[in-house]
């Protein structure tokens, strides 16, 4: 960690640390703010590791594995994963009385279909099919929204190539269905 870094975390200064972790232009000076944050038991450095360690850069996602988990943040993270847990279980809980008192649930997920599995040839202009969402559909979930993934074909050029989409999908939890609630 740098001296910046470290004189922050003495001073206990959270709100630079985050300052820093949001908007340094260095992305290991901001995996050290985050790391800082985490130390001094703030969840919002735990979450950005936690997305660093979502990363498609090899070098980023490296580093920040490394430092999530690191024998000195392991103490912490427990503590966080057991409180996010506990706030996990009284949702469901709250979600079940709810339930009870004929109230509505709803669970959400998002789905990445490529192209190829939503493009197909309709000479007739009927529709075709997208298997992957209508098995979802059986199953209760329905589309929310649509977010079209696309990718520049030349670096700096403003060609793009649609690659595929995400899907925001909903299902709504049957009365019947409270008991599941905790295994999806």
């Amino acid at each position: 960690m740098n001296s910046q870094i470290n004189e922050l975390i003495k001073m206990s200064d959270r709100e630079s640390l985050f300052e820093v972790m949001t908007e340094h232009d260095d992305w290991m000076t901001q995996l050290d703010a985050a790391e800082a944050l985490v130390r001094l038991g703030d969840r919002r450095g735990y979450e950005f590791l936690l997305t660093a360690t979502l990363s498609d850069d090899e070098e980023i996602l490296e580093v920040a594995n490394e430092i999530f988990n690191s024998p000195e943040l392991a103490k912490i993270r427990r503590e966080i994963e057991a409180e996010r847990e506990g706030d996990h279980r009284l949702r469901i809980e709250s979600a079940r009385r709810r339930l009870e008192q004929g109230g509505k649930v709803f669970r959400y997920k998002m789905v990445y279909l490529a192209s190829s599995a939503l493009m197909g040839n309709d000479p007739l202009g009927k529709g075709f099919e997208v298997p992957a969402l209508g098995d979802h559909g059986l199953e209760g979930w329905e589309v929310v929204t649509i977010l079209p993934a696309r990718r520049a074909l030349l670096v700096g050029s403003v060609d793009d190539h649609f690659t595929g989409a995400y899907f925001l999908l909903k299902k709504e939890i049957l009365p019947s269905e409270s008991a599941g609630l905790e295994k999806e």
